[in-house]
């Protein structure tokens, strides 16, 4: 059974992935799903029923010289790739301030902006059901990790190309790299 857990909630997930759809295949009028349809994230589902993230762990480099900052690159690799997350946006607030801060309250983190109102900001508008969150130390900010790894790459990495450093200019291009490490027990669960 465990080797067929990931197939098994894959194959759920897309049968289900639009309660609103007739076996026909016809939407009905008004049940639409809202834009954002990327799996949840299972690290972050409390009742533990989410299809799994893609194995592996996210991985993020900062070149701080690139970012104009006389410090030694850094790699944050947490063991949940939320906290990894949280990780890098406290580092980022610390370095560059409330400029930074108040980007990443306009900007979508992953898919959200933080927020100061996670119970209003962080809600699911097909089901009206709270996403989880996660509050940022020393901050009033909450952040959403609600999704897989890809899509955290992906989302992540078009974060980082938007924002502007305290003097104006645009993150340099690479100084900030998002990646998703081979899970080395993933092939074991498989074979």
């Amino acid at each position: 059974m465990q080797r067929l857990t990931v197939q098994f909630q894959e194959y759920l997930h897309r049968i289900n992935a639009n309660p609103a759809q007739h076996v026909t295949g016809e939407v009905l009028p008004g049940l639409e799903r809202e834009e954002n349809t990327e799996r949840p994230d299972a690290e972050n589902q409390p009742d533990g029923n989410a299809a799994p993230t893609p194995p592996g762990r996210l991985r993020i480099k900062i070149n701080w010289q690139a970012l104009g900052l006389d410090r030694q690159d850094q790699t944050i690799r947490e063991n949940q790739s939320s906290d990894s997350i949280v990780k890098l946006l406290v580092e980022l607030i610390g370095v560059f301030g409330e400029s930074l801060k108040q980007q990443l309250t306009e900007l979508p983190v992953v898919r959200y902006p933080l927020s100061r109102r996670p119970a209003v900001d962080f809600v699911n508008a097909s089901t009206g059901q709270q996403f989880s969150s996660i509050p940022l130390p020393e901050t009033d900010l909450h952040f959403c990790p609600q999704s897989d790894n890809r899509e955290k790459v992906k989302r992540l990495s078009k974060l980082v190309s938007r924002l502007t450093l305290p003097d104006g200019r645009d993150f340099p291009e690479r100084s900030i790299e998002f990646s998703i490490d081979a899970d080395p027990l993933a092939p074991a669960l498989l074979a």
